[in-house]
């Protein structure tokens, strides 16, 4: 993995702090068992299949899909390190490259609100998911109770357009649980539950990790080409909109998703 490219970056910086946790919060409430057939959709860099891989040995398989093959290129990497036996296909969420009744466990990590095609994907989510099956989601909520993100998209907007503070309020593009919920009944799940769910996130030196972020969130590099006073600027900003979730060089922000579970 060469440190430049996007996804290492999105690996180094932002799994450990924030998909990391989600991972092991949404692995919990599924509950992996022995033998079940794991759909990680929109695996990104695979976190949730290699954390549900420490969580539970003997699975009967486990599949990552995603849409960005350098994403899935250093999920592949992580893997062999990690002896960890699993499939990495680059496919779109609408249009999932499987057989019908495939798997018995999905699990999607912040992701649904950048399907262009919500009803399509979770369709698809269904069609692939055996009878019974389970589904454990997770998607951000509004940026208002985010305060991380909320003072990612004030430096954006102020230091580099706003624009790029809109890829960050993107983030919290579909904060409605009711609208989560009638988006997966519709597509045909039952026993619906969409729950607001706060974890907090640790990083021991903000300020390398506000340095990290800009350059390795979602939706890319919003610093590139900029001069390097410049790019301070903008972290400085980011550190100031912290306020009190910085303690001392550390940061401690409470990071607020609907939490959805369901079954097929």
């Amino acid at each position: 993995m060469a440190p430049a490219t996007f996804a290492y970056r999105y690996q180094s910086v932002l799994v450990p702090v924030i998909f990391e946790p989600w991972a092991r919060e949404l692995i919990h409430r599924a509950d992996p068992r022995e033998g079940e057939h794991i759909l990680d959709l929109a695996c990104g860099t695979g976190v949730v299949s290699r954390q549900v891989a420490k969580h539970r040995a003997n699975l009967g398989s486990l599949t990552g899909v995603d849409h960005s093959s350098e994403m899935l290129e250093v999920a592949r990497i992580l893997a062999e390190e990690a002896d960890l036996d699993a499939r990495w296909i680059e496919a779109d969420a609408g249009a999932l490259p499987f057989d019908d009744d495939c798997f018995t466990l999905a699990f999607c990590q912040q992701a649904l609100q950048f399907f262009p095609d919500k009803p399509a994907a979770l369709s698809e989510l269904r069609r692939v998911l055996k009878p019974g099956g389970r589904v454990a989601a997770c998607v951000q909520k509004e940026l208002e109770i985010n305060p991380m993100l909320k003072a990612q998209a004030s430096a954006l907007d102020a230091h580099v357009g706003r624009s790029a503070g809109d890829a960050v309020r993107a983030i919290c593009g579909l904060p409605d649980g009711d609208e989560i919920r009638r988006l997966f009944e519709d597509a045909g799940f039952q026993d619906v539950e969409v729950e607001a769910t706060t974890l907090i996130l640790h990083h021991p030196d903000a300020k390398a990790f506000a340095e990290g972020a800009m350059g390795g969130m979602h939706t890319g590099d919003k610093l590139s080409g900029m001069a390097a006073g410049a790019i301070e600027r903008a972290v400085d900003a980011f550190l100031v909109g912290l306020g009190d979730c910085l303690d001392g060089p550390a940061m401690h922000a409470p990071h607020v998703s609907n939490v959805i579970t369901a079954r097929a």
